[in-house]
């Protein structure tokens, strides 16, 4: 008798075990399907990250010689074919802050990193803000990630706590005393008190 009702056990089970199985599976897609919409798949974004490499929402981040702390950030970014180690970036975000806690952030629309020479180049507009309150809009810079030095390329506006400055050129050296700002090239200071 046992062996029977073991047997009829075991029967009821393999039909019973696969037709629960199909159930649940039928259920997953049944709930599966509900929400989506063939409208909400971006597939020209997913057309785009085929036909090139790239990534999305990169960061990187170190310590320069003389203990600077160097962050970047992009929206995107993706390898230069015709130079090794280079890469193109967009929407780039960048912030070197000196062991004393002064800071440099700067941002621009498009920008290069290479990656031999330890270089970011911004082009376009470029804008720096430095937290000893100098603001400064530019039409390009280059930032050595190394050293801790940023300089502008061409002609440049500054906001400063004692008024606006324009001048030909810039460079900012970042080491352990702090922030060097170094102005040339026909320096015009229009001091403001209220400022």
């Amino acid at each position: 008798m046992t062996g029977d009702g073991y047997s009829r056990v075991v029967g009821w089970l393999k039909v019973l075990l696969p037709l629960a199985a199909l159930m649940l599976l039928s259920t997953l897609f049944l709930f599966a399907r509900g929400a989506g919409d063939a409208d909400a798949i971006p597939y020209a974004e997913i057309a785009e990250i085929a036909r090139e490499a790239r990534i999305s929402d990169p960061r990187l981040s170190g310590v320069t010689a003389d203990g600077a702390v160097v962050e970047v950030t992009a929206s995107r970014i993706s390898p230069q074919a015709d130079l090794p180690d280079s890469f193109r970036i967009h929407d780039l975000r960048a912030a070197i802050t000196t062991p004393t806690g002064a800071s440099l952030h700067l941002s621009a629309a498009e920008g290069a990193l290479n990656g031999r020479a330890r270089t970011v180049t911004l082009t376009g507009l470029a804008r720096v803000v430095s937290s000893t309150g100098y603001m400064v809009e530019t039409r390009g810079l280059t930032a050595d990630l190394e050293a801790g030095v940023v300089q502008t390329d061409g002609a440049l506006e500054i906001r400063a706590p004692v008024g606006r400055l324009t001048a030909a050129a810039l460079r900012v050296e970042s080491g352990a005393g702090g922030q060097r700002l170094v102005f040339s090239g026909g320096v015009r200071l229009l001091y403001d008190p209220a400022e």
